[in-house]
């Protein structure tokens, strides 16, 4: 049978731990078997970009393309310092990758600028309302992955709907759409010693995707 495929999202607030690498390969230790890709946060960078967007009136279009070119850069330099990880530019070459054994760590650039509206019904808006969480959202959907792990600096409340954390400000606005179809959606606080999960529960919102079959079967 095939390796089921996991998306990770790991959280900017959590590129300040010294330990990120050993934390993140022990928690990684423990789960199951599955052909993982990572998606890394915005972190500080995104912050000094939203604040020259209040300062300078970037708009956001221009905004929001500076912040995936920022979730490029901080993919290369976790990809050098996670464990078995390899810094993959495409979603095929990160299946390839993570199908082999490896942590995929994707640049999103291509992925949000071209895979997204080519294969998706309606692609992921250009908007603030939009960040590393849609996307590894939309990105999960699309790989038709078994869960999404949601790795950050602190967990929602119990019982709380995929809606109420975009509400909420856990995740952005639109994941509650980006997360409609997934069957699992896990949050794990890295910072906390016993990396402690919660799921966040399903709710249908807004329009399904597309699935691109003929990608996942070509690899």
């Amino acid at each position: 049978m095939p390796v089921p495929v996991r998306v990770i999202k790991l959280g900017g607030s959590l590129f300040d731990l010294p330990d990120l690498a050993n934390r993140f390969a022990a928690w990684h230790a423990r789960q199951s078997v599955a052909a993982d890709v990572l998606v890394c946060g915005g972190g500080k960078i995104v912050d000094t970009l939203a604040e020259w967007d209040r300062m300078h009136g970037l708009g956001p279009t221009v905004s929001h393309w500076l912040c995936v070119r920022a979730m490029a850069m901080n993919a290369a330099w976790l990809a050098a310092i996670l464990p078995r990880a390899e810094f993959c530019p495409r979603w095929t070459s990160a299946l390839v990758a993570a199908a082999d054994g490896r942590l995929a760590v994707l640049d999103p650039w291509q992925f949000v600028h071209e895979d997204d509206p080519r294969f998706s019904r309606e692609p992921l808006p250009v908007s603030w309302d939009v960040t590393s969480d849609s996307i590894a959202a939309r990105l999960a959907s699309l790989l038709e992955a078994t869960e999404l792990v949601l790795l950050k600096s602190e967990l929602p409340a119990e019982n709380l709907t995929r809606a109420a954390a975009s509400q909420t400000g856990y995740v952005d606005p639109f994941f509650a759409q980006a997360a409609q179809e997934l069957p699992k959606v896990r949050c794990v606080n890295l910072r906390s010693n016993d990396a402690e999960e919660i799921d966040l529960l399903g709710s249908a919102v807004g329009e399904p995707v597309e699935s691109p079959q003929e990608v996942k079967a070509a690899i």
